[in-house]
């Protein structure tokens, strides 16, 4: 296949499209969030490229087989090859499929074609006494149903496939009887009808393979595609659009076209926002499979997408970012200075948010120079049980229990201040805590360690617990419960339980999830929330500002 330039319309009123040039061993991966476009563009190359050198495979693809038997003609299978040429460039096939039932007949009928004609040839070179010839070709082009249960093997699927008479294919796992095909599972039947497509495509075929990966495994999907691509390396092209990011980070030789969004006039797809990062990329493994999967903003926040906090709340707060767990605070910074790095090679802004965790003014300035942000409060927990989020909720279960708002608020906040009465001297040590060891830090240097080898090393700094109990107790009789739970660690305490209790709800998760979901449907407790976390909500309203001008 001579090079081809496929052209992808942008956004934005931007004149100049994106070249892309796609030639015979090309492979191009499509990442993208629903709804950014991705099967549109497929349809878009189809009308681009040559009619005859396209093998497209749909997203909304049939998997299913009625039976195991074969029933097209020669004449039938050619009539349906110009029907699904004809077909396969009109605006429909973006989401319907022409004829599922004729196209695994094709299929079949294709596997089949093609095991015949290999052993005609070899069975013609064995009649005229050319052995040599006849090995030659044997081993350079393997049966059909061979390859595919070579593939099928590296994707850890067990069963194999056999023609048994040109009319019936069946199907066998180890030390068992043969059946249909049409009994095989759905991993087994996807796998099958990918692979046959492929190793029976004419060369110079152009695959545009949507969403490779429906019903199999990731476990499955990486090696059995990354494979099977390979077959067909030095005489086809492969574009494959996918949500499975292991895809192009298995195949690091491919190029990745990620896509953002796209732009419709009536019912078509006209226009994509979307960026081409060129193969062997110097981006990190961990770091790629996050940019892939995301958003041209990403924001890193700690702990774990299981149990964290942080999570569940961000992702509510701040819809248009992709939200990534990174585990530990150590863990985000390292995550926003990758990307940072890298910055010249994709068009991903990165951000982190992270714990205050008694960190100084200083501390924090800086990281903010390198878009790491640290909560104006303790930690998330402080956003979940303030007195804003606290208030929508006692609303909420007010209406539904037919009790008094105020009177659930009050019960709160009298629970959660005597349960923090009895962790005082706790509440304020742990305050004190980190700024003790930095101070104890800052005062050690090597001279001491030098001076002092065989004892042991003594270091002076102010103790300021008593300070810190005296404004504990202070906001303990004002009964500041924000204040309380931005300065503090009052996850150490019962006080979230009491709180919850109090609005009853069944369990703090419970009432946790409750204020996620409220978030989503109420734009001005929203809004309250995102100014407790502080200077990055207002840093990334800017650049939304920004984007409007």
């Amino acid at each position: 296949m001579e090079e081809i330039v496929l052209k992808i319309p942008r956004i934005l009123n931007d004149p100049n499209p994106i070249d892309l040039p796609l030639k015979n061993g090309d492979q191009l991966f499509i990442v993208g969030a629903n709804g950014s476009g991705k099967s549109a563009l497929i349809q878009q190359f189809v009308l681009q490229l040559p009619a005859d050198k396209v093998k497209r495979i749909t997203a909304h693809r049939q998997t299913w087989f009625s039976s195991g038997s074969i029933d097209f003609t020669p004449a039938r299978r050619e009539e349906y090859e110009q029907q699904i040429r004809q077909y396969d460039r009109n605006y429909d096939s973006r989401w319907r499929e022409y004829s599922s039932a004729q196209t695994l007949s094709a299929v079949l009928f294709d596997l089949v074609a093609k095991e015949n004609t290999r052993a005609r040839a070899i069975t013609r070179h064995v009649d005229n006494h050319n052995y040599k010839k006849a090995e030659e070709i044997s081993a350079k082009s393997p049966s059909p149903f061979d390859q595919i249960n070579e593939l099928l093997s590296l994707a850890t699927l067990t069963v194999t496939i056999q023609n048994s008479n040109d009319r019936d294919m069946l199907a066998k796992h180890p030390e068992g009887e043969t059946f249909s095909i049409a009994k095989m599972s759905d991993a087994e039947r996807s796998a099958m009808i990918i692979a046959a497509q492929v190793i029976t495509a004419d060369p110079g075929t152009v695959f545009l393979i949507d969403e490779p990966e429906r019903h199999m495994h990731r476990s499955i999907i990486q090696p059995f595609l990354s494979a099977l691509f390979d077959l067909r390396r030095e005489d086809c092209a492969f574009i494959i659009a996918t949500h499975e990011i292991a895809l192009p980070v298995a195949n690091p030789d491919a190029r990745v076209l990620m896509l953002r969004s796209c732009q419709w006039s009536g019912n078509q797809c006209v226009a994509w926002d979307a960026k081409v990062i060129e193969p062997n990329s110097q981006i990190p493994e961990e770091l790629k499979r996050e940019i892939l999967g995301s958003r041209k903003r990403i924001l890193f926040v700690e702990g774990d997408s299981d149990n964290s906090l942080d999570f569940p709340l961000y992702t509510a707060l701040f819809p248009d970012i992709s939200i990534i767990p990174k585990g530990s605070c150590d863990e985000v910074q390292k995550a926003v200075f990758g990307l940072q790095g890298s910055s010249g090679i994709h068009d991903v802004e990165a951000f982190g948010l992270i714990d205050r965790d008694n960190r100084t003014g200083r501390d924090i300035g800086t990281l903010v120079e390198s878009n790491v942000f640290a909560l104006e409060v303790y930690s998330a927990e402080a956003l979940y049980y303030c007195s804003d989020a606290i208030s929508a909720i006692a609303e909420r279960q007010a209406e539904s229990l037919d009790a008094d708002k105020n009177e659930l608020i009050k019960l709160a906040n009298e629970q959660a201040i005597n349960a923090l009465k009895k962790q005082a001297r706790r509440m304020a040590a742990r305050r004190c805590e980190r700024q003790v060891k930095e101070s104890m830090s800052k005062s050690l240097n090597w001279e001491m360690i030098r001076d002092n080898p065989t004892q042991d090393i003594q270091v002076s700094t102010d103790n300021p617990f008593t300070d810190e109990l005296c404004n504990f107790n202070k906001l303990i009789e004002q009964e500041d419960l924000d204040k309380l739970i931005a300065r503090y660690p009052v996850r150490e305490s019962c006080a979230f339980e009491m709180i919850a209790q109090s609005l009853r709800c069944r369990n703090k998760e419970d009432y946790e999830r409750m204020v996620t979901t409220q978030i989503r449907h109420d734009n001005e407790l929203a809004e309250k929330i995102k100014k407790r976390v502080g200077p990055l909500s207002s840093r990334l309203d800017q650049i939304e500002n920004l984007k409007t001008v």
